[in-house]
């Protein structure tokens, strides 16, 4: 089945705002990207933190939270250079 346009752009908005939910949690917290290793441990701490328990949902779809994270580092990264 092909997939509709309009979930495609909700998806790609949905990715945008948890890249950018961590990048604020980021700033807040003063964190130094160089710092950060950008894995679950780290991204999992970001998300209890803003969202209380994290979902077994969210748990389930770890690896793609995780590239969304890294993500996050790597922008805050670049706007930091």
């Amino acid at each position: 089945m092909k997939r509709t346009e309009p979930f495609g752009n909700m998806e790609r908005e949905m990715e945008r705002f948890m890249v950018n939910l961590y990048k604020r949690s980021l700033r807040k917290h003063g964190l130094d990207p160089k710092n950060l290793k950008g894995n679950w441990s780290e991204a999992d701490a970001i998300l209890e933190a803003r969202l209380g328990k994290v979902s077994r949902t969210a748990k389930e779809n770890k690896h793609r939270l995780v590239t969304l994270y890294r993500i996050a580092v790597d922008e805050v990264k670049a706007n930091q250079s």
